[in-house]
Formats: C-alpha cells, structure tokens, sequence
C-alpha cells in the first residue's frame, strides 16, 4: 500500500442534509444510484486533478474542502471538513466514507477489476452512522468508476512519491464511497456529527463561501 492510499483510507468526511421544518419528509433524496457514482467521480476526479495548494488533500488544507460540483456542494477532506457557508437551494453530497486507488500510488494494479477491488477492500465495510441536527441520515454505496485522470503541476502526489508525477502524467483511478445527495439545508446554522467529526454548515441567503476547483 502506498503512502498517499494509507491518508486516503478510511476518510470519515463530514455528513450534511437537509432539515425541512413542520415536514416529515426524510432528508435525503431518492437519488438514483447513477447519479451518487456521477458525483463521487466527479469529487474524486477534482482532487486528484487540482493542484497541491488548491486542494484540500494537498498543501491547501481544509480552506479548500468545500467543492462546488454544480449547484451542489461536497464538503471533503482527509480529516473531514469543520465549516462550510452554502446559500439557500443549494444540494449537499455528503461522503461518510471513501477510498480511492489508482495506478499512480498503486502501479501494480492494471486493470478496472484490480483498482475496483482495491478502492472496495480499503473502505469500510458498512454504512457509518451520522446525524444532522440530531436527526440519522441514510447513506448509499457508491463507486466511481474508471477514471482517467491528467494530473496538473503540484499535483497531490509532489512529497509523497518518490519521484513525483510530473505535470501531464495520465493514469487510471478508481473510487469506493458512502455518500448521500441530500435536500438543501434551510437558512441557519447546523450542526453535523459523525464517527469522528463535528462539521458545523451555515446557510446564508445570496452568498457564496465555496472554492471554486
């Protein structure tokens, strides 16, 4: 195993949802199975392919851990993300859990069945339990899928590979996660806790607090 797949097992990330007053609505949508694998490519796809101090899997640090996808965010880091600051209407893609592989840590694994399997046995094995304002939210299994990736100058692996990929390098990734898209959140403060994080997520009407990756 390599170093950067030991900092991306088992990543307990920050849980969001949506807590409609006066409904009993439940907080996550019914989202379709491949719209939960489109997203978790499309998380995982940025931060391989951000440079180092954009990301908050690199240098850039959790100032860059609250990831626009659309009109959705993802908060999303190695140790979790402590705040993000969303405007009203806003979708949350919550990731309990998440694993990646790839053939730039990982040269061995060639094919999509070895990096598949890979990403699958290094997360966990069941859906971790989080609740928002209190209240359980569901998560789904979801996988990426092969990802062809083009890494960028100061990319994530610089001081964690010997030597470092260089700009342009290619190479195939593969993603395992527990994920959600939930409902937006109404405007307010609200308080996330899961197996080892507390994320705190306000919503403020007209104003954007989100990198842009």
């Amino acid at each position: 195993m390599s170093r950067l797949v030991s900092i991306f097992r088992l990543v307990v990330l920050p849980l969001l949802a949506a807590v409609t007053l006066g409904l009993a609505a439940p907080a996550a949508s019914a989202a379709p199975a491949p719209k939960l694998n489109a997203n978790l490519a499309a998380l995982w796809t940025t931060v391989l392919q951000t440079p180092s101090a954009q990301n908050s899997f690199g240098t850039g640090g959790e100032a860059y851990g609250c990831i626009k996808l659309g009109r959705t965010v993802a908060p999303f880091g190695p140790s979790g993300i402590a705040s993000c600051t969303v405007k009203p209407g806003t979708r949350i893609f919550v990731v309990a859990s998440s694993n990646e592989c790839s053939t730039f840590e990982e040269p061995a694994l060639t094919t999509e069945a070895e990096l598949q399997a890979c990403a699958k046995q290094g997360d966990v094995q069941t859906a971790p339990k989080v609740t928002v304002d209190g209240r359980p939210v569901p998560v789904t299994e979801a996988e990426t899928g092969l990802l062809h990736i083009v890494l960028p100058a100061d990319n994530i692996f610089d001081g964690i590979l010997v030597p470092p990929p260089p700009a342009g390098a290619t190479g195939l990734s593969f993603g395992h996660g527990w994920v959600s898209l939930l409902n937006p959140l109404t405007p307010g403060t609200h308080t996330i806790v899961g197996p080892t994080f507390t994320t705190t997520i306000t919503v403020q009407p007209g104003h954007w607090h989100v990198n842009r990756l």
